[in-house]
């Protein structure tokens, strides 16, 4: 079985890959990542902190469980409300990495030097640099198949 296609990915990973940067870059399941990120939350806080309907956020809350991104917690004894943290694997396959507009606008300083890293490794200047916007990186581990 050979790569046809040069994607250094296998078709399984490339699929994992799409699947998970889909559903993280949705802006209520990028709300919910970003909360999350802070810690565990329990659908309540979600509701709360992010002004959603809870049928709204247990429908995102899916996706990214589905996705591999997060995890959900038993209630504890007696208790109804869940709780979602996100999933941190110690060997992941792959980290995705989303940098959007205000992340960028909010450190100058470490857009810049995000920007000059990606420079310096390319070896060539990024078209319209002023003008990016957002942010992408996959990063891929020597375990990753």
């Amino acid at each position: 079985m050979g790569k046809t296609d040069g994607n250094p990915l296998n078709r399984g990973a490339r699929t994992y890959l799409a699947h998970a940067v889909k559903a993280a870059t949705h802006p209520v399941r990028r709300e919910i990542l970003k909360s999350l990120k802070k810690g565990p939350r329990s659908s309540v806080d979600l509701e709360d902190e992010l002004s959603e309907s809870r049928y709204n956020l247990y429908h995102h809350l899916g996706v990214l469980t589905d996705a591999g991104l997060v995890k959900e917690s038993s209630p504890k004894q007696g208790g109804k409300t869940r709780h979602f943290s996100l999933k941190e694997p110690k060997r992941p396959e792959l980290a995705v990495l989303l940098f959007d507009e205000a992340e960028l606008k909010a450190d100058p300083k470490g857009r810049e030097g995000l920007l000059d890293a990606i420079e310096k490794i390319e070896g060539k200047a990024i078209p319209h640099r002023d003008k990016v916007v957002s942010a992408e990186i996959q990063l891929r581990y020597p375990w990753s198949k």
